[in-house]
């Protein structure tokens, strides 16, 4: 049924986009406001840019390179709930290859089919299921398929290699383009990917629930990043390794600065080990891995955490055929396979992209790199090590895997490898990705090892190290440490 809803929009999707027209390149720029669907074609000393919107309401933008194009297409995903267009300045996520930096790549973006206060407003989904479609489904290939019509009316042809880069929700917009519209793209850059989209508001509620009333305070963040650096080294390679307990930096009699309180052991504990029925079973794929406590603060520690936020909104108007009452609030969530099964009924049809059959775009040539961050709370990184490790076994094992992916998992990485308060400096860059998926693509060298800048999480960052980074073999995970609260992170269904 996941699949004939998918090739029944992917149809209509197609359908309700303008036909190629000829060549407008005799006309220059301006002239490509003759293509339905096109507001404006303005030019400046570098690109050609183009911007409209697509039906039934995507906003998009489409930058053409006025001299020496390569031939390269590269298509940006979003971030939280999308509603806005990405902007297209370099560096992006994932990628500063040269001839991006150097204006000869066209870029492409859109707001993935709705218009949002900020990426964590959902109100736009509540009554509109075209909007809900468009956000979890098709987006990003009705702009793949607009392009190449742009591409060819400006220049005269199509690009030669087509990307997609994108992280978060851009990184679950990769993978569901790899399983469901295959031939759109010859490469694929998924960074922390929401790919498991319904059960991750669970996450987010729970950690709501368990931190109500804000028991675990910013302040006693740094004293259990600390703490775990203590137990398991200042750079933790895998966390499954490590064996910390909150419990032992428990405050003995009053409460101190140096110590957690016996209810923010309890935060801590629920917060590493995520959502879990009654009976234990994971709701989703565990919960924060240690080494990531520092960017607790401001996702679902402190005031007006996103969490709270983001959750509230998909549970509110994006999670459910009939929404909730208008006083639902998290409080309401309950924790159980009922809930979860109710999740996965949209989940599955619309938002989620977690199947682990990626046959057809291997077929096609295509080749994916995913990474992530161990140090991710924002998308805890067991995910995607769950769903990678699915990905191993359905092509017959890690060799057969690498033959068109790669896994990267980086030790002390951020959400999109960034810092958890400050933006990455502009000196320090930001991890290159794309130009080892451009070398595989068009001259076949698969990539190796990757350095990887990292930071650390003071204001202003200063640069750890680069980290030489092998890719990852999800079913070969190292010995887990007694106790570990990482360790148990597989999930319900798997």
């Amino acid at each position: 049924m996941r699949r004939t809803l998918t090739a029944v929009l992917a149809v209509v999707a197609i359908m309700a986009l303008p036909a190629p027209v000829a060549r407008a390149a005799s006309g220059g720029c301006a002239a490509l406001t003759r293509l339905p669907g096109v507001a404006s074609a303005v030019a400046d000393a570098d690109y050609c840019d183009v911007r409209g919107t697509l039906p039934p309401h995507e906003r998009y933008e489409i930058k053409l390179p006025l001299r020496n194009w390569t031939g390269q297409y590269v298509q940006q995903g979003c971030g939280g709930l999308c509603g806005a267009v990405p902007e297209l300045t370099l560096p992006l996520f994932g990628f500063r290859c040269a001839p991006a930096v150097d204006k000869r790549v066209v870029l492409a973006a859109s707001d993935s089919g709705h218009t949002g206060a900020d990426a964590g407003d959902g109100t736009w989904g509540a009554h509109d299921v075209a909007a809900r479609v468009d956000f979890g489904l098709t987006s990003e290939h009705k702009l793949k398929v607009f392009a190449d019509v742009v591409t060819r009316s400006f220049y005269g042809h199509g690009p030669t290699h087509r990307y997609f880069d994108g992280c978060s929700t851009g990184g679950r917009q990769a993978l569901n383009l790899a399983e469901r519209f295959p031939a759109d793209f010859d490469g694929i850059l998924a960074g922390a990917p929401a790919h498991n989209l319904a059960p991750l508001a669970l996450l987010n509620a729970w950690l709501t629930q368990k931190n109500k009333g804000g028991i675990l305070t910013p302040a006693k963040l740094p004293v259990l990043h600390a703490a775990v650096q203590r137990a398991c080294g200042e750079l933790i390679e895998d966390p499954r390794t490590c064996g910390f307990q909150p419990s032992s930096i428990r405050c003995t009699g009053a409460d101190r600065p140096d110590c957690l309180t016996d209810a923010q052991v309890a935060v801590a504990v629920a917060a590493y080990r995520g959502p879990s029925d009654a009976r234990g079973r994971n709701l989703y794929n565990g919960g924060f891995a240690y080494g990531s406590e520092l960017s607790w603060n401001g996702w679902f520690v402190g005031p007006d955490p996103f969490a709270a936020r983001i959750g509230l909104a998909y549970f509110a108007d994006l999670a459910y055929p009939k929404n909730p009452p208008a006083n639902f609030t998290l409080d309401d969530v309950t924790f159980t396979e009922a809930t979860f099964d109710r999740l996965q009924i949209l989940g599955d049809a619309v938002y989620n992209a977690t199947s682990p059959d990626l046959s057809a775009f291997r077929a096609h040539g295509g080749k994916l790199i995913v990474h992530h961050g161990w140090a991710d709370a924002q998308i805890p990184p067991f995910s995607t090590l769950d769903w990678y490790a699915a990905v191993e076994r359905h092509a017959g094992g890690y060799a057969a895997s690498q033959r068109f992916s790669r896994l990267y998992m980086i030790p002390g990485g951020y959400h999109c490898l960034f810092g958890p308060e400050v933006d990455r400096p502009s000196e320090i860059g930001v991890p290159e990705f794309l130009t080892p998926l451009m070398s595989w693509v068009e001259r076949g060298e698969a990539p190796g090892a990757i350095d990887v800048p990292t930071v650390t999480s003071t204001d202003p960052p200063d640069l750890v190290r680069f980290l030489s980074v092998d890719p990852s073999d999800a079913l070969s995970p190292p010995p887990a440490a007694p106790g570990s609260l990482n360790a148990n992170y597989h999930y319900i269904r798997g």
